[in-house]
């Protein structure tokens, strides 16, 4: 096959760029489409503040005259200096079943990394982790939580046969909801609230939990710093991943646990599934694909895990318990039958722990692959 890359830049290719994954994943049943604005928005350095730090480039691969594939290369100017880590990244990846498509998109970012004083490339990785991370490598048979990638069975194959290796791996858990609440959880709740002088807030409206909302976007600046790759979120990007959440946003499903003088020490913050919904939609929102997201997310028997956190000095004191059981209370009165982790990092043993007392057990894997970049 005769392949030919050539860079996205004109609105007619940016418009391939976009439309290219919900073409060749028409038939793909398990596929979730990401919102087409939202998409829209990630390339468009007038709507993504990241770009604003960051250098970028985006290309399509063609073969006889049709688009084949596409891939976008990021250089986050800010996150390495910030990690002192001159790598590249890439995200975006499509790919038809083909080793020389693959090959000649992979190669050509590894050029314009390389042409950047860049080390090695890494991806599948946004500009920092809200973006989605890591292909699926285990665990096809299970449709994608929101935020996350959905590949075909073929990429890690590609991946493989263009020399790219193991970075990290991140792992979901199924979590089935336990009919009670288990005795050895009731015996920890009671030491934990004898020993330690925190408070737990739930929520029963999205008025009420709103204003929380920043706050535990701010805390994960103070938590998440020492996970791999993670970049601080900004004043401007807190306020629309607020925005974004309290759409979707359930409050019974928002846990905050403070101290005595009322400051956040954990939390956990989750959703009802709303990807049949995103199927349905078909990543437009209008005129229906807001209602029909709304509409299924109602029914959705799967709570997916997005965000959680615990102050460094209040870890192991039996925090993770209290909001297991709160979040436990709130699963059964609105009919959730287990629970998506999200993606956690595999060497993450303190929280695998607790998942697994709870019954949990992986069944999806996603990785993070990278390659040297020679001089």
């Amino acid at each position: 096959m005769d392949i030919q890359i050539k860079e996205a830049t004109t609105g007619k290719d940016r418009s391939l760029f976009l439309k290219l994954p919900y073409s060749l994943h028409s038939r793909h049943e398990l596929w979730v489409p990401p919102l087409r604005m939202r998409e829209k928005k990630y390339i468009d350095p007038g709507k993504n503040i990241h770009i604003h730090y960051s250098d970028t480039v985006c290309y399509l691969a063609f073969a006889d005259g049709r688009p084949v594939g596409r891939i976008m290369g990021i250089i986050n100017r800010k996150l390495n200096e910030i990690w002192n880590d001159p790598h590249a990244r890439f995200c975006s990846f499509e790919c038809i079943n083909n080793r020389e498509a693959a090959a000649a998109l992979l190669g050509e970012v590894e050029s314009w990394s390389k042409a950047r004083n860049m080390e090695r490339l890494v991806g599948p990785l946004g500009f920092s982790n809200q973006d989605p991370q890591g292909f699926l490598i285990e665990g096809f048979d299970q449709r994608s939580s929101i935020g996350t990638i959905y590949n075909y069975e073929y990429i890690p194959t590609l991946m493989d046969e263009c020399g790219y290796t193991k970075e990290v791996d991140y792992v979901t858990y199924n979590i089935p909801i336990p009919e009670t609440i288990p005795p050895l959880y009731e015996k920890i709740q009671d030491r934990v609230k004898n020993r330690t002088a925190v408070k737990m807030l739930e929520f029963t409206s999205k008025k009420e939990a709103r204003p929380w909302l920043s706050t535990i976007l701010s805390f994960m600046n103070e938590t998440y710093s020492g996970i791999y790759g993670f970049l601080p979120l900004s004043e401007e990007i807190i306020r629309k991943t607020a925005r974004t959440y309290y759409e979707i946003m359930d409050p019974n499903f928002l846990k905050v646990i403070v101290d005595e003088k009322g400051n956040i020490v954990s939390f956990i913050f989750g959703i009802k599934d709303i990807t049949g919904g995103f199927q349905k939609a078909n990543g437009k929102l209008l005129p229906f694909g807001y209602f029909q997201i709304k509409s299924t997310q109602k029914k959705s028997k799967r709570l997916d895990l997005l965000l959680g956190a615990i102050k460094k000095e209040y870890r192991g004191k039996g925090l993770n318990t209290l909001m297991a059981i709160a979040m436990i209370k709130s699963a059964h009165h609105a009919g959730i039958s287990y629970a998506d982790s999200h993606h956690e990092l595999e060497s993450n043993n303190m929280v695998q722990a607790e998942m697994k007392r709870l019954g949990g057990s992986i069944y999806k894997r996603h990785r993070v692959y990278r390659k040297l970049l020679g001089s």
